[in-house]
């Protein structure tokens, strides 16, 4: 296996660092790891097994920071810089990542691609797919997807939600979207009014994923996905378990037609401790 840093603009010009491993021997086949809320492309130690998983079945595997990175982070476009990050991102702005990194690697030979998400990646990578139907795209693989907007009311307190709701709102209609309001799972609590408003309340474009609609709950884009899809979350993950394990579980089979869902025993939001357990599930469907 071979790796080395890539810088990989997407579509608006934005500057997104990534590190491309390889097989030894040449290969146009292809993982794209999406990363998760406030995430990066190295922190979770789950992708140093699955970049030794993926080349050994003679895959390259690309992980990479997409504007959602950390909680407020600068990113270079051009000469100039930008803060972005989880805090202040729009989740439609997903389009702009994930497609300047399939333009690069198309440009690099890469035909058969494998797209994989991560928590909030996961639903960045079904939205994708969805508003392009990528015909390179032969298969989704989606680690821990979540509930985003259940989840993010869950982890807030009834007085905290009513607030964050009403201040991102009045704000957006003042267009004041970039203004910060208090939330108190981000950093230094605080979000922006346009991503809370937009994204984190129910109705958003990335609102798709709705295990509190029960097991028998439609999803108009999960049920679009007409290629394969490799589930994996632990039973112990209280991101995605926002519901008991049967109701997400049957949720996802449900809707998505061709749907293979893997549960590691003791496995958290991050797979701690349970890598190699990731890695052989991967290994076995590939």
């Amino acid at each position: 296996m071979n790796q080395g840093l890539v810088r990989i603009n997407s579509i608006d010009g934005i500057e997104q660092v990534g590190i491309l491993y390889t097989p030894n021997d040449i290969t146009d086949k292809i993982v794209i790891h999406v990363h998760g809320l406030n995430g990066n492309f190295y922190e979770n130690k789950f992708l140093d097994i699955l970049s030794k998983v993926y080349t050994d079945k003679k895959y390259a595997f690309l992980t990479f920071n997409n504007r959602g990175k950390d909680y407020i982070s600068e990113f270079t476009r051009g000469d100039e810089s930008v803060i972005i990050g989880g805090s202040l991102e729009r989740f439609k702005d997903c389009l702009l990542d994930i497609q300047g990194v399939i333009n690069w690697v198309r440009e690099k030979g890469y035909k058969e691609i494998i797209l994989e998400g991560h928590s909030y990646g996961c639903n960045k990578v079904l939205y994708y797919y969805n508003n392009t139907k990528d015909n390179s795209i032969k298969q989704i693989v989606l680690l821990a997807p979540c509930d985003i907007t259940f989840e993010a009311k869950k982890f807030l307190s009834e007085e905290e939600y009513k607030k964050a709701k009403e201040e991102s709102t009045r704000l957006v209609n003042e267009n004041k979207e970039k203004e910060l309001i208090d939330f108190s799972i981000m950093a230094n609590g605080k979000i922006s009014a346009g991503t809370y408003y937009y994204d984190f309340l129910p109705g958003g474009e990335n609102d798709f994923i709705r295990y509190s609609d029960g097991k028998n709950g439609e999803s108009t884009i999960l049920n679009s996905i007409d290629i394969p899809v490799l589930i994996v979350f632990g039973n112990v993950d209280e991101c995605v378990l926002t519901q008991p394990i049967d109701i997400v579980e049957s949720y996802l089979n449900n809707n998505i037609s061709n749907c293979n869902i893997q549960i590691i025993d003791g496995a958290n939001h991050s797979y701690t401790g349970k890598y190699e357990e990731l890695g052989q599930i991967i290994r076995n469907v590939l």
